[in-house]
């Protein structure tokens, strides 16, 4: 049963009203216990629905919005996951923004927080969001681990929603809960990991005692300095260049073309190590032994390949 006295709100709040809405709209406090005990749904305290179904994502980032009061904006992993990253973890608890003379709370799935930092206020439809690069580093910030925070960051650099230098001088305003894993997040994208593949691989080859530095997506060039394929990782040292191959990666028209231009450093003495995403995520350790084996053949081998490599910089 939707008021016809809430209409207009409605409409604007995708079936939701507040309590407050209704009493200004007309409705008495009987009139709304009635609506409660028949057709409507209390989805937080003073919200309601006007259909006992599930709420969407929007509802829900609606409903708490109505819930905290003027001022507030969704953040971290909740707008993160608005604005398209994948990685940003939904299945948590709602993140909400509150200005600092407001209380911070926990109610039911609506985790609200005042904040000594000011925010810009970003719409998008009928939403208010915090913007993507505090969306980003919250999102790093409350990540369940380094490698979920990683991709967070990794994703939304790939997508051109932020830059580094933002991004790090955001988690430098913000309070020091968190900092750390999103610093670290930040650093391992200005090293070149490009994809979550290839930030699995940069964390195991860090972990051995038996490499050197890999550097990440540098840049290879000829001896008669024409540009060569970018590999995914590369041992400076021997000439050894790893690459992920992954369609979630290079996908469409790009997969063939970025499979056969191995072949293109091999033509030029450059020793090519491939591997799968699929073996780094579910078989580290002997992904990890091969790399080793790889590079050791390498060094044995003697010799380097005629080209030069660029590090890839991100300041």
């Amino acid at each position: 049963m939707r008021p016809p006295q809430l209409a207009d709100v409605l409409r604007r709040q995708c079936d939701l009203f507040t309590r407050a809405q209704a009493r200004e709209a007309g409705l008495t406090d009987a009139a709304i216990r009635w609506g409660l005990a028949r057709h409507w749904h209390s989805v937080l305290p003073g919200v309601i629905h006007v259909v006992r179904v599930p709420l969407t994502r929007e509802q829900r980032l609606i409903a708490g919005l109505l819930y905290a009061g003027p001022g507030a904006v969704v953040t971290g992993a909740s707008a993160a996951a608005w604005y398209g990253l994948e990685h940003a973890d939904q299945r948590g608890p709602i993140r909400l923004l509150v200005p600092r003379n407001r209380s911070s709370r926990d109610v039911r799935w609506a985790s609200i927080r005042r904040t000594m930092v000011p925010y810009d206020v970003f719409e998008s439809g009928r939403l208010a969001l915090v913007g993507h690069d505090r969306a980003v580093v919250e999102a790093a910030r409350e990540a369940p681990g380094r490698e979920r925070a990683e991709a967070i960051v990794i994703e939304a650099l790939q997508r051109r929603l932020v830059r580094l230098a933002d991004l790090a001088a955001m988690n430098d305003r913000l309070a020091s809960a968190g900092r750390a894993r999103a610093e670290r997040a930040i650093a391992t994208a200005a090293e070149g990991v490009w994809s979550v593949p290839e930030s699995g691989l940069f964390s195991l080859v860090e972990r051995s005692a038996r490499l050197p530095e890999m550097w990440c997506n540098p840049d290879l060039f000829s001896a008669s300095d024409r540009r060569l394929l970018t590999p995914d990782g590369w041992f400076d040292d021997v000439g050894l260049a790893v690459m992920v191959h992954s369609r979630r990666w290079h996908d469409g028209a790009r997969w063939v073309p970025t499979v056969e231009r191995d072949g293109d450093l091999v033509a030029h003495g450059v020793r090519v190590l491939p591997l799968a995403p699929s073996s780094i995520r579910d078989d580290p350790a002997r992904v990890l032994a091969r790399v080793e084996q790889a590079y050791g053949a390498a060094r044995r081998a003697g010799g380097r390949p005629d080209v030069r490599a660029q590090r890839w910089r991100a300041w």
